[in-house]
């Protein structure tokens, strides 16, 4: 499991934002000027937004509404996991996986690299190259041969997610039996103020 490339995208607008509730007026100036405002240190602004949302990370539970502001906290990154991570991973409904490599395409080149097969089996890996001798010779389909591809194989994608979503893998996976989830929360415990809006046990 390696994450790389994380970018966060919208932190301050979304944590001003969370603010909205108590506005009986909006002013596009006065947002745009507390999200320019936000890591000056003498006008407290950051401080009060992150403050306020806390407060609301802390109210009711996760469907009550009040965490809806970590929708906008947007997060992109590469990851490269297993095919069991992966399927694990893809049950979560607000995960957007941008591009990832393709088995088709890649799957004879995959068999050749460290990093793609480092959780595999040398059996697992024989059994691969078998299928594959027997495809490229017509003997199997295209989906038998891929049928045959180990659950260690690695692959990886580009994937952009919210923090709302990473909280929710976050308590469902911390202590989860692979690795790799521990790996991925960790990686989670480094984002910005992951502490009180993510994690926040």
């Amino acid at each position: 499991m390696n994450v790389s490339n994380t970018n966060v995208y919208n932190l301050k607008e979304a944590l001003v934002a969370s603010g909205f509730p108590f506005r009986c007026n909006f002013c596009a100036e006065v947002f745009d000027s507390q999200v320019k405002d936000f890591d000056n240190p003498e006008l407290n602004v950051g401080k009060l937004a992150l403050d306020r949302a806390h407060r609301l990370v802390n109210a009711g539970d996760d469907s009550s509404g009040h965490k809806n502001f970590l929708t906008g906290i947007l997060v992109s990154f590469n990851v490269t996991a297993t095919n069991t991570w992966w399927m694990q991973f893809e049950r979560y409904h607000f995960i957007q996986i941008v591009s990832s490599q393709s088995k088709m395409h890649c799957l004879e080149q995959l068999m050749g690299s460290n990093v793609a097969t480092e959780h595999v089996s040398d059996a697992d890996w024989s059994n691969l190259h078998d299928a594959l001798c027997e495809y490229k010779n017509g003997h199997i389909t295209y989906d038998e041969f891929v049928a045959c591809c180990p659950m260690g194989l690695q692959l990886t994608a580009h994937v952009v997610t919210n923090y709302m979503q990473l909280r929710t893998i976050y308590k469902q996976r911390k202590n989860h039996k692979l690795q790799e989830w521990h790996r991925f929360c960790g990686w989670i415990e480094t984002l910005p103020y992951a502490k009180e809006l993510i994690i926040n046990d």
